[in-house]
């Protein structure tokens, strides 16, 4: 590395202060490293008188515990991802049960719905027709499951 030439200074000072003599503007015509030094001084200077921030930085213990919270809120996600799955496989097995219970006694359905008006009841009293215990129980268990995953869903994301 090259020490730099002997007048930088004088040509930095006097870039600095716009007092310029003769010997110095002479050696300007002879000497690169100086003409670099008094092209640049100018803006160094302006430069210099910038304030450093335009607003002043946070405290360092906001910016921490900030920090901390982000931390926990990744570790929150990162540890329920496993509990999201489940609740997604809770919600396909309900969906399944109700369509695979719909299907298996439509016809079931279909009577029982039939059944729901004044001469249906009556018809059904006389005839002492029912629904079968393996429907009243699967129904019991789906809507039970039901209720139970829409709780956990609405309590989870308080």
């Amino acid at each position: 590395m090259s020490e730099g030439c002997g007048f930088e200074a004088a040509v930095l000072r006097a870039a600095q202060d716009d007092r310029w003599t003769d010997s110095l503007r002479n050696h300007l015509l002879e000497c690169e490293d100086c003409v670099a030094t008094a092209s640049v001084a100018p803006w160094m200077t302006r430069f210099a008188r910038i304030s450093d921030r335009e607003r002043k930085l946070p405290d360092p213990q906001i910016v921490w515990l900030k920090a901390q919270l982000l931390q926990g809120s990744a570790d929150v996600a990162r540890v329920s991802r496993p509990l999201n799955f489940l609740q997604l496989v809770a919600y396909l097995v309900v969906a399944g049960g109700w369509a695979a219970l719909l299907t298996w006694k439509w016809d079931m359905v279909q009577a029982w719905v039939k059944g729901l008006t004044p001469t249906g009841m009556v018809q059904n009293m006389a005839t002492g027709q029912s629904l079968s215990m393996s429907f009243l129980a699967l129904l019991i268990v789906l809507a039970t499951m039901t209720v139970s995953l829409a709780m956990h869903t609405i309590l989870a994301e308080e």
